[in-house]
């Protein structure tokens, strides 16, 4: 990668430190989401707050920051790759630049502790246990986002750490109409006939080992793409994806013993994340440019593999022998037909992670709303679940079971994550966008039926992955589809699948 502005150079030779010490930091925090014994909570937070304030101190070097005004001055003269890089700068110093280091130590300090409160209160269902760190995480970020700024909403400052340019205001305009659609098709779906139709393993009664649930997520993640040797997976409570560098990135799952679709969804989903980090240029590595570009473009090929392929009918039939050779007992004489409508099938329920493609985005709208209402104090920490049920019950026509069910469901808010549930929607409407105009390139569902996802993972590589954030996620969509992000490609896709599945008309 050629850069000619020297000022640009001697940036970058800093912000290799800076890099370096955030993926010590993701060791840390991948560390505490799969080994961290109980007792090892306050030492945890206080390494993370220690690390967190060694990024922050990287930042604000003064010479840094001469550094950045000379680039700024020089920014007519730059070229397109070093303007990109100055824009990244920009936008990733944010918080750094703007927020007292103090305010974000302490919620570098604060999550660490707050993620295994929630994991104590999840595991006994005992949401009280989780209201003093959630509590203090909104107190947090509702002050991070004062200094941040912002110009119409508290939350557009938060919104903005995850996905460029997007506001509130953004969002409602696609999630107003989108919500709408998804209720009427899901009204149109449990009213048909064949939503009656017998689409279970019985119930779960049926036992897949958590070893073979492994190898065949193995197996998958092999078959994707996936380079073992620069990459690993693990078990924690929620999985994830994280990249400690070029060559180690982690992957978690977790296995259910009457669910053999979960830890499959799931490995194909992380895969998609894992897939994307090890396509970027390698000339970027160590740079502004490395990494994917958002959370957006990142769900985008995640819910891309999960859905796209994993839930695609050519996919199933060529997975069909594959999982009755793992199942033999359990799935032997089970059909490709049968599969199909297993994992495609439509049924309103509580937990995000689980949800079909018709029902998930208003799991995300759901989350939006909460989260705007919170941040702007229309909405206190103590009645989430009360306000939670009711969306639910407005949404999907159910209410949780429990709070396991319900706020306690997701570790994002304990991670401090608060902006992030909206780039899953957008994933998905990228997702449907891009496999769209590949199925105008490629024979996609050839490739599908008799696996070849080799030429897939091709397709994403010349147009996504190596570009890492060269391009924001709109210029992204732009160059790969000829056009910006449009939802009319995400509905004409459900109703397409999911009218022939129920034999109804959406």
């Amino acid at each position: 990668m050629y850069i000619k502005n020297p000022h640009l150079k001697k940036i970058l030779e800093k912000y290799r430190q800076i890099v370096t010490l955030g993926q010590i930091d993701a060791v840390l925090g991948w560390d505490l989401n799969v080994n961290l014994p109980p007792k090892s909570v306050e030492g945890r937070a206080r390494q993370s707050a220690a690390m967190t304030e060694l990024i922050a101190k990287q930042w604000l070097d003064p010479e840094l920051k001469k550094l950045l005004e000379n680039v700024r001055e020089d920014a007519a003269k730059l070229l397109p790759v070093e303007k990109a890089i100055l824009r990244n700068l920009e936008r990733e110093g944010k918080l750094y630049f703007k927020a007292p280091t103090e305010l974000v130590v302490e919620k570098s300090k604060t999550v660490a502790q707050a993620y295994v409160a929630w994991q104590k209160a999840r595991q006994e269902n005992n949401i009280s246990d989780f209201f003093p760190s959630l509590k203090k995480i909104v107190e947090l970020d509702r002050l991070i986002a004062e200094h941040l700024g912002f110009s119409e909403n508290p939350y557009d400052a938060l919104l903005d750490l995850f996905e460029p340019e997007l506001k509130v205001s953004d969002y409602q305009k696609i999630f107003t109409p989108l919500q709408k659609e998804l209720k009427a098709m899901i009204k149109k779906i449990t009213a048909s006939r064949g939503y009656r139709g017998k689409t279970d393993l019985g119930d779960g009664e049926l036992n897949f080992p958590a070893d073979e649930q492994r190898q065949l997520a193995l197996y998958l993640l092999k078959k994707m793409g996936f380079d073992w040797e620069s990459g690993r997976m693990d078990i924690s409570a929620h999985p994830f994806t994280t990249q400690l560098d070029r060559y180690d990135i982690r992957i978690t799952n977790r296995y259910k013993p009457e669910d053999f679709i979960g830890s499959l969804m799931v490995a194909m989903h992380e895969g998609g994340h894992a897939l994307y980090e090890q396509g970027v240029n390698p000339d970027f590595d160590l740079t502004p440019l490395g990494g994917g570009v958002s959370l957006s473009i990142h769900e985008s090929q995640s819910r891309f593999w999960e859905n796209q392929v994993g839930h695609d009918f050519e996919f199933i039939e060529f997975l069909t022998p594959l999982l009755q050779a793992f199942y033999q007992e359990q799935l032997g004489r089970t059909g490709s037909e049968f599969l199909g409508r297993l994992l495609n099938r439509v049924r309103p329920g509580p937990l995000r992670i689980e949800a079909d493609e018709v029902t998930y985005n208003l799991h995300i709208i759901l989350r939006f709303e909460l989260e705007n209402a919170l941040v702007n104090k229309q909405l206190e920490v103590e009645d989430l679940p009360a306000a939670w049920a009711k969306k639910m019950q407005h949404y999907l026509g159910i209410i949780p079971a429990s709070d396991r069910e319900g706020v306690l469901q997701d570790v994002h808010w304990a991670y401090g994550s608060f902006g992030y549930f909206p780039s899953y929607t957008l994933g998905n409407l990228y997702a449907a966008q891009i496999a769209a105009k590949m199925k105008q390139e490629l024979p996609l569902d050839n490739l599908l039926k008799h696996g070849e996802l080799g030429t897939i993972l091709s397709w994403l590589r010349d147009n996504i992955h190596q570009y890492g954030s060269l391009y924001w996620p709109r210029e992204i969509i732009k160059r790969v589809s000829g056009e910006d992000l449009n939802p009319d490609y995400f509905l004409s896709y459900l109703k397409r699948k999911y009218g022939e599945v129920y034999n109804v008309k959406l």
